[in-house]
């Protein structure tokens, strides 16, 4: 179900969308998704960590 103004947003159907969110945040760069630089533990902990960002912004903007 859409909300007024809301969007649907795009895909790319060609990428794992999940392992390049620390890329597409700026945490990471693309080669350290397979050169070994990272470990499956350490992008579930940044997913983990962007998420809980993400929540503290969003309480942050509904008590402004």
């Amino acid at each position: 179900m859409s909300r007024p103004g809301s969007f649907i947003p795009a895909e790319a159907p060609n990428i794992d969308e999940l392992a390049f969110v620390p890329v597409a945040a700026g945490y990471w760069r693309q080669h350290e998704l397979w050169d070994g630089t990272y470990t499956l533990d350490d992008l579930l902990d940044i997913l983990e960590l962007i998420a809980f960002r993400q929540e503290n912004e969003r309480r942050a903007m509904e008590v402004n």
